[in-house]
């Protein structure tokens, strides 16, 4: 499949996954399923293709070649947390990790997996602390989904409202995959302030 792909008339230039019968943007891919061949998902956006008697493809969905030299970027900053909120999360256990990361420089930016549209508990005025004292210190904090399909809306309920206003960015649709690794590139180019990314 890869070869047919690669020869049609307009190249597709950019990093795909091609399973079962779908060939799917890389950058939108998840891993959904371990046992099945339907192993990967693209939440938020169609497949690129699908196959079967013949190749049907999106082609509205295809982006069109880059311009210019393709420049491989190799240095990435990994100095980031990714957290998944659970019912009951204490948030003491929290503000340790964010302070002991801005002191050693270990953490750079924490990645929110939050509720619905990018939700928090709206009791925890102390999360919401804990966020402003990171974001104070310097880290980038984004806010993330955990729904598989959907996107962080901060503005729609009061939470997310404060959330923005402690200095939290929404990831809008992207999956946690696409977050950190866009996070580790945009950090480690080295010439963007915290605000700039």
């Amino acid at each position: 499949m890869a070869l047919i792909f690669a020869g049609r008339e307009a190249p597709i230039c950019e990093v795909t996954i091609f399973f079962h019968d779908r060939l799917i943007r890389g950058c939108r891919a998840q891993k959904v399923n371990t046992g099945e061949l339907h192993a990967f998902d693209s939440p938020n956006i169609p497949p690129l293709a699908t196959t079967g008697i013949a190749i049907k493809e999106n082609d509205h969905l295809i982006l069109p070649p880059a311009r210019g030299v393709l420049r491989v970027h190799t240095r990435m900053d990994t100095r980031l947390l990714a957290l998944r909120l659970v019912p009951g999360f204490d948030d003491q256990i929290l503000s340790h990790t964010i302070r002991a990361g801005a002191e050693s420089g270990s953490l750079r930016a924490l990645v929110l997996q939050l509720y619905g549209t990018g939700n928090a508990p709206a009791v925890k005025k102390d999360f919401i602390e804990c966020l402003r004292e990171a974001t104070d210190l310097g880290i980038l904090v984004v806010a993330s989904t955990q729904c598989h399909r959907g996107s962080v809306m901060m503005g729609h309920y009061a939470t997310g409202v404060e959330l923005e206003r402690a200095g939290v960015v929404s990831s809008n649709d992207m999956t946690l995959e696409a977050i950190s690794c866009k996070l580790a590139y945009l950090m480690g180019r080295g010439d963007l302030s915290t605000s700039q990314i």
